[in-house]
């Protein structure tokens, strides 16, 4: 496959890849004005002819510039099932991500903690009635990227709308964020799961690809060794986090990051989010129990 990385940004967390493919625009970036001038100057060189977008997943550093920019917007777009209904309703999904987020990191701070207005801005005006939509695919579909014929692959945990786009012949796969730079996982607000992003990663094993073009992050030459790499690192973070468990008793959950993510001051926010992820996993197979807004997680009651 012939493919062009356009790097652009995110706040907080540096670049957000976007591929070209042919004719196909695979994600849009971010909605920061940084991100947005790099593609609207992109679409005057590098994209200049794009007629198509694919969208792996409707994170707001993925659909940034299909919410923004109008000679995007009004490009046809391909999905995966419930991501048309999300960017619809775009507004409403900022603010329950807002809220998430904020009572995942309740008692971090003094006082009530503060929404992300930079990362998850609700001020602007966004395009959620006119992107154009031209396709709703599901698990297994095939779908034109640029020439080539790629089959889709549910890859879900990060965000449930997710899919990765496996181009067989060539053995390269557009992977979204379903695998990290480092292999932990991503937690992304609202839509997450631990144990669909289990099955996500098994199943792009199972597809078996050669390289992968993430989200984030330069292409991965060992997929299958950065697959296996994630699965082992979601397995031991539910075992550090059963661990931290027996022996506190009960933690919140930016406590439960120290003890069992070793989060820093830096790095705590963040990883209070992932540790409820793991947490509310556990809750759901009986092992532990969690409490929600403020998340408090214990041992079953």
């Amino acid at each position: 496959m012939d493919y062009e990385r356009i790097e652009l940004v995110q706040p907080h967390y540096g670049g957000a890849n976007a591929y070209r493919v042919g004719d196909t625009l695979v994600d849009t970036g971010h909605v920061c004005d940084e991100s947005v001038e790099r593609l609207e100057a992109a679409l005057e060189d590098r994209l200049a002819g794009v007629e198509r977008v694919v969208l792996t997943h409707p994170h707001i550093d993925h659909v940034g510039g299909s919410l923004t920019v109008d000679a995007v917007t009004e490009l046809p777009h391909v999905v995966y099932e419930g991501a048309e209904d999300l960017v619809r309703q775009y507004d409403g999904y900022l603010v329950e991500a807002r809220e998430e987020m904020a009572a995942l990191s309740s008692g971090l701070y003094e006082g009530d903690p503060e929404p992300d207005d930079v990362y998850f801005p609700v001020d602007l005006d966004y395009a959620t009635d006119e992107v154009a939509f031209e396709r709703v695919v599901g698990h297994g579909d095939t779908v034109r990227v640029g020439p080539y014929d790629c089959e889709v692959v549910h890859t879900p945990g990060h965000s449930h709308q997710h899919m990765t786009l496996h181009h067989e012949p060539s053995g390269v796969a557009l992977s979204g964020d379903i695998v990290s730079t480092n292999g932990h996982f991503m937690y992304g607000p609202v839509h997450w799961d631990i144990g669909e992003y289990k099955t996500g990663l098994r199943r792009l094993r199972e597809a078996d690809p050669e390289l992968l073009l993430p989200g984030h992050g330069d292409p991965m030459d060992d997929p299958a060794a950065r697959v296996d790499d994630a699965l082992e690192k979601a397995r031991r973070a539910e075992e550090a986090i059963l661990a931290a468990v027996e022996e506190h008793g009960e933690l919140a959950s930016h406590e439960l990051a120290v003890e069992a993510l070793n989060a820093t001051e830096a790095t705590v926010s963040f990883l209070a989010n992932v540790a409820s992820a793991y947490a509310v996993h556990l809750a759901e197979r009986g092992e532990i129990r969690v409490e929600r807004r403020p998340y408090v997680v214990a041992a079953p009651a």
